[in-house]
């Protein structure tokens, strides 16, 4: 027989919002981008069977590409495990913090990703505050990765359990929200380029084309 906990009991010791979260309209991208299984298996045959790029162009390269495939398989699995803890009948903590794992596995691929481009061609993401998906990344990043000093410090709701938490139009920390139609525009973003990264061979040609 499954026990129905109140509102405020969920809230407090799951995550916040948790009483609230009943739907959520994820795109499906798990074949958006034909090739992102085989983004870095591409790289790899390309760059020893045809050209590469010069050494530390390669590992930027290199590292950008896993970090986009990762974010794709990522995004599908925190798809499928918000899926799975939505159609239950009583609220699961275990399925809950599952699904909130590979969101929060997602959001840094995502942003890793972001920054290497950004750092391989000596450029910036964001501007600072300016509100752009890139930004709103690099928030949530940062909710992640500090969390202790975010516990520490009290910068969370409170008596939150979590800095990052699922609603049903998308993620929300203090300081950022992403919709779940902008995690799928990130992958887009993401894809453009690993499509191209994946072929040094062609890589420039197909970046002046990309900017003409």
């Amino acid at each position: 027989m499954a026990v129905n906990f109140s509102a405020e009991i969920i809230d407090k010791y799951i995550a916040p919002g948790v009483s609230t979260f009943t739907n959520a309209d994820i795109p499906d991208m798990s074949s958006w981008a034909k090739e992102s299984p085989h983004w870095i298996a591409n790289f790899f045959l390309n760059s020893a069977f045809s050209a590469s790029f010069a050494q530390e162009m390669k590992a930027y390269a290199y590292n950008f590409l896993r970090r986009t495939q990762f974010a794709f398989s990522e995004h599908h699995l925190a798809r499928e495990s918000t899926f799975r803890f939505l159609k239950k009948s009583s609220v699961s903590p275990t399925l809950y913090v599952e699904a909130l794992f590979h969101w929060e596995c997602f959001l840094g691929q995502s942003y890793h990703a972001f920054k290497l481009l950004a750092t391989a061609w000596e450029g910036t993401i964001y501007k600072k505050n300016d509100g752009s998906i890139e930004q709103r990344l690099h928030a949530f990043y940062n909710q992640v990765k500090h969390v202790e000093s975010r516990i520490e410090s009290g910068q969370m709701l409170p008596e939150a359990t979590v800095s990052v938490w699922l609603e049903n139009n998308g993620l929300k920390s203090i300081d950022a929200t992403i919709t779940y139609a902008e995690t799928a525009d990130t992958l887009k973003e993401l894809a453009k380029y690993a499509n191209i990264l994946m072929n040094p061979a062609s890589a420039k040609e197909a970046f002046q084309k990309l900017d003409g």
